[in-house]
């Protein structure tokens, strides 16, 4: 990222003239190709980030991601998973993909109690709006690409993780499944065999895998 910057700041400045006048002229632009860049870095990889900068919700995100893993790899050969990818700028957690449909798992590795206020979800004080909108917007992305793709209208189901240790007091919220680890696995085969057939299910669990989990 800095060698890009850098590449930048040179094709802004003209050496030939007042390149310092021009360096504290160019500081605003600068700025805000910076801002640009890191904000996209962080969408693209925001686990590296919060490795980076929160130490301690990095380390409490990777012990519920190896619970997740844990539990998820339960499900037989049919299930199809992948695993922290970006999707059309969006960072996807878990995806399940199989002919009980598909599966998109969230988390949130926070401790605090879940409580729904005035439609929304909160825990500890704090709303999870962000993190459920993003769910939301994986699946009618997923949607959206099996109908151009595969002409087949398959809604996933988005799933909210939770902490094995928290009180689950909220279930559903906004039509997501709110689960501890030990709750995906009874999820998943809880619904019908026919949602997808095995060659769709293997076809886009291929496709996502080459197109998108490739990259990271």
């Amino acid at each position: 990222m800095m060698i890009v910057l850098s590449v930048i700041i040179v094709f802004l400045l003209d050496f030939s003239s007042n390149w310092l006048g021009q360096l504290v002229s160019s500081v605003v632009p600068i700025m805000i190709i910076l801002s640009l860049m890191l904000y996209v870095s962080f969408k693209v990889n925001p686990t590296e980030w919060k490795r980076l900068v929160r130490r301690q919700a990095y380390l409490r995100s990777a012990e519920l991601d190896r619970a997740i893993a844990d539990e998820i790899l339960k499900l037989d050969d049919e299930h199809f998973i992948l695993h922290d990818f970006v999707f059309e700028l969006f960072h996807i957690e878990f995806i399940i993909v199989s002919h009980r449909g598909i599966f998109v798992l969230g988390k949130t590795e926070k401790t605090g109690p879940l409580e729904v206020r005035d439609g929304i979800l909160f825990q500890g004080g704090r709303t999870l709006e962000t993190l459920t909108g993003n769910l939301w917007r994986v699946c009618n992305l997923v949607n959206i690409v099996l109908k151009k793709g595969y002409q087949i209208d398959v809604m996933p189901q988005p799933v909210l993780v939770v902490p094995e240790a928290l009180d689950l007091t909220v279930s559903s919220y906004d039509d997501i499944a709110v689960v501890k680890p030990s709750g995906i696995v009874p999820l998943v085969r809880s619904r019908k065999r026919d949602a997808l057939s095995a060659e769709i299910a293997q076809g886009f669990s291929y496709y996502l895998k080459q197109r998108y989990a490739s990259r990271s």
